[in-house]
């Protein structure tokens, strides 16, 4: 064994022998490394998926002269699974993804979102309920809603 040898195991026996139970300087080292690097939650790592990611679907929803048009992405989503609804100025998208035969072996990593969602936006007070329009495109719901004539504000007179 070299005189370099001799003095690293010498200094990690001491740990352990001065310690009576206390890991060695190297079990230390390895508790550390495997526990930061798996276990704990690397909270600054900007790679990572949100999972509670609020809204989605993504929307936009935009005021054009004469029409409301919101606009959702809905990646994966098929027509048939997606379900729209306006009621009293609010519009609610509904759409559920269902995971498909399950691939063999360990996810490495799983960022795909499968399951029911569901959200509820507010629209304006002049907007035609009835006469809402919607398409589905490559994965973009658009759904256009004319607006009703702006109600102007009324002066009352207080007797």
């Amino acid at each position: 064994m070299s005189t370099n040898e001799k003095s690293t195991k010498k200094s990690t026996d001491v740990a352990s022998q001065a310690g009576g139970g206390l890991l060695s300087l190297d079990e230390f080292d390895s508790f550390f490394d495997d526990f930061l690097s798996r276990r704990w939650p690397r909270l600054l790592d900007w790679n990572l998926p949100s999972t509670l990611e609020k809204g989605f679907p993504k929307v936009d929803i935009i005021d054009h002269d004469n029409e409301i048009e919101v606009q959702a992405a809905l990646p994966g989503v098929k027509k048939e699974d997606l379900d729209v609804s306006i009621n009293d100025q609010t519009i609610t998208i509904r759409t559920s993804t269902k995971e498909e035969k399950k691939a063999e072996g360990k996810y490495f990593r799983r960022e795909i979102s499968r399951g029911e969602y569901q959200r509820t936006l507010s629209l304006p007070n002049n907007v035609d309920n009835d006469n809402a329009k919607a398409s589905f495109k490559d994965g973009i719901l658009t759904v256009t809603i004319p607006k009703t004539q702006k109600t102007t504000r009324k002066n009352i007179e207080i007797s």
